[in-house]
Formats: C-alpha cells, structure tokens, sequence
C-alpha cells in the first residue's frame, strides 16, 4: 500500500467503473484485436504530437497565406492546448496517482507530489484527452459563426477524435477512465473559457500580433 491507502473504500463507484473498464479493454481477445490496436497507436499518436502540430500550422500555414479565419482556428486551439496542458502537468505531478499498468486492478493509489518524480505517477488526469478536448472546444468557438455544414464537420472530427483519444489512453493501459474524464472536463472548459473570451474582445492585441490585421485594416 502507498500512503494513505489504508483509509480506501474499493467500493467507491470511481473506483468500480475505472477497475471494469481497466479489466474490460485489457482482455486478450480485446488487446490482440488488429483493428483497435491500430485505431488506438493512431489516436495515442494524435493526442501528443498529432495535435499539437495541426495547430500549429493551421495558425502558421494560414497566416502566411493570409486566411485569417483558419489562422485563429488554429491558434486558439494552439493556446487552448498550452494552458491546458499546463494546468494538467501540475495537478498530474501534485496528485501522483499510479498508472494501471502499474497497480492493475487497483485505481485507488495516491501519493502527493510523487508524479513529479516518477512519471508512472503521472496518470491524473490524462495529458493527451486534455490538450484534444481543449481543442476541440476551442475549435468549436471559432467555428460558431460559420457555415452549419463546415461546423458540424469539424466539429464532428474533432470531438469524435479527442473521444477516440480518451479510448487508446485506456486501451494502451496507461489511464484510468476516471483519469480521461478529468482530462476531458479539464481540457474541454479551458478551451472553451479561452475561446469564448477572444470572441467577445475582438481583435486584441494579442490577436493583432499573433494573426495580424484583420482583412479591414490590410486594405
């Protein structure tokens, strides 16, 4: 037992879904399925780097050509990723709870401060479901204003992608499924926080420095 763990209640209903899902998705006719192996390295990949880089040069790509609405699609994602991770990176390294390849079975271990030691503490909440649905939020915002069949396309992929996410981060059993939903929740409120204040302080100065003039001023 870690620290503290002798005052745990195993029943705790937590506990119960994050023990089901765990014992679920690493059976061996689940885990040696092609398809959900594949489907969950490809959306492990698009919750760490995958992500990160699409907002990056949607923002970048897109302002070098001028196509301003893009470019504030990517950086609001950009920025709805950064604050987000960063605020899962202190609560992750703060709460040390154990990854369940480590404890399997047994989602109730925590040790204060230790994730900063030891990254297989590290599992509370789910960097990579935060930084896609802090995205995905922020991406919807922007995309508010648009035409209904764009919106609901890309709102459709991105959050279909930060659920796929959520799913490999359990499958590669490296999170809890209380771990992703904190993520969501997490990453999904920030990015939506940062969105909307953007949109109700239109053409600030940080939008004036990081998109440049609006298409009005250019001309």
């Amino acid at each position: 037992m870690r620290r503290g763990d002798q005052h745990v209640n195993p029943d705790n209903l937590v506990y119960v879904a994050d023990r089901a899902l765990q014992r679920t998705l690493q059976q061996p006719t689940i885990q040696q399925n092609p398809a959900l192996h594949a489907t969950a390295r490809t959306f492990n990949w698009w919750g760490g780097p995958g992500v990160i880089w699409c907002a990056a040069i949607l923002w970048l790509a897109a302002r070098a050509l001028k196509r301003r609405r893009i470019s504030e699609l990517g950086l609001r994602g950009a920025e709805g990723i950064a604050v987000a991770s960063a605020i899962s990176g202190i609560i992750k390294g703060l709460t040390g709870r154990s990854r369940p390849f480590l404890v399997p079975g047994e989602p109730w271990h925590w040790d204060f401060a230790h994730g900063w030691l030891d990254a297989r503490y590290f599992s509370m909440p789910s960097g990579h479901t935060t930084a896609t649905f802090a995205f995905a939020a922020a991406t919807s915002v922007v995309a508010a204003t648009w035409r209904p069949a764009p919106r609901a396309a890309l709102n459709l992929a991105v959050f279909t992608s930060a659920i796929l996410v959520a799913f490999a981060r359990t499958y590669l059993d490296q999170h809890w499924l209380s771990d992703v939903e904190v993520g969501a929740l997490l990453g999904g409120a920030t990015g939506f926080a940062l969105a909307l204040w953007h949109a109700r302080h239109p053409d600030s100065r940080i939008d004036r420095a990081l998109l440049g003039p609006t298409t009005r001023e250019a001309a």
